[in-house]
């Protein structure tokens, strides 16, 4: 699947970090980096600037990078991302923004996207901006996670290669999907979303490339392991910062 922005990910990137915190849910707990062996930021960083000297230019701010705040997410919380990654496919990341925000404004309680998604009309998705493809991936989704034909939550202790498998069983949702589901919701770090328009953007500006190949790239990204997803985090971040030109 392409994808035309930047991540859609304002799940991502530092406008993630800006979204409400686990700790808010019911399910989510605050996870101690150090019982899990997570590596220190600055070890992270000092390894992708060791690793890559090109790469080392968009290295910075690796503290606060969302990856490494490793609280679980809800239930409810991973289902509202996932679905607003499916409304954000192929839109620049402020037409994405603007139409989860009227999709998501009358929503209230417990259960609440479940019953805004499955009472969407086809006129007011269109009103919405909405396609009529996605409003159908949408409650699709909705009728599967109510009825609990997937637990996103169950995901958590499951390969990256499982959950992808999973998360691609579900109508409107593709690699790309699961590889950010991987990064943001999961926060694997060790992620590399080789059709992420925004990402394969920020590597040719950096690297002054004009159009690389698929195994390229791929060799580039192999240097970053096993943060990979870090490294492409301060890409997506030197892209929207206009850090690199």
């Amino acid at each position: 699947m392409a994808i035309a922005s930047v991540g859609d990910y304002y799940l991502f990137c530092s406008r993630w970090a800006s979204a409400k915190p686990a700790q808010e849910h019911s399910l989510g707990f605050v996870l101690n980096r150090t019982s899990l062996g997570l590596p220190k930021p600055v070890t992270v960083a000092r390894h992708l600037k060791r690793q890559d000297k090109t790469l080392a230019a968009v290295v910075r701010g690796t503290e606060h990078c969302p990856l490494f705040d490793q609280r679980q997410l809800s239930e409810g919380e991973l289902f509202r991302r996932l679905a607003r990654s499916i409304v954000g496919q192929q839109l620049s990341t402020h037409a994405a923004r603007g139409i989860w925000q009227r999709i998501a404004a009358p929503v209230k309680g417990r259960g609440g996207y479940h019953t805004r998604f499955l009472s969407l009309t086809a006129r007011e998705a269109k009103k919405v901006g909405l396609s009529r493809q996605k409003t159908a991936y949408l409650q699709a989704l909705a009728n599967c996670h109510r009825d609990g034909g997937i637990r996103l939550s169950s995901l958590r202790t499951a390969s990256d290669e499982a959950v992808v498998a999973q998360l691609c069983t579900l109508s409107g949702v593709g690699l790309w999907t699961s590889e950010m589901f991987l990064i943001s919701c999961l926060k694997r770090l060790d992620i590399f979303s080789l059709g992420d328009a925004g990402l394969r953007r920020a590597i040719c500006r950096l690297y002054q490339l004009q159009t690389p190949a698929d195994e390229d790239l791929l060799c580039i990204a192999e240097h970053w392991r096993p943060y990979r997803s870090v490294a492409s985090w301060h890409l997506w971040h030197a892209l929207d910062n206009n850090w690199i030109e």
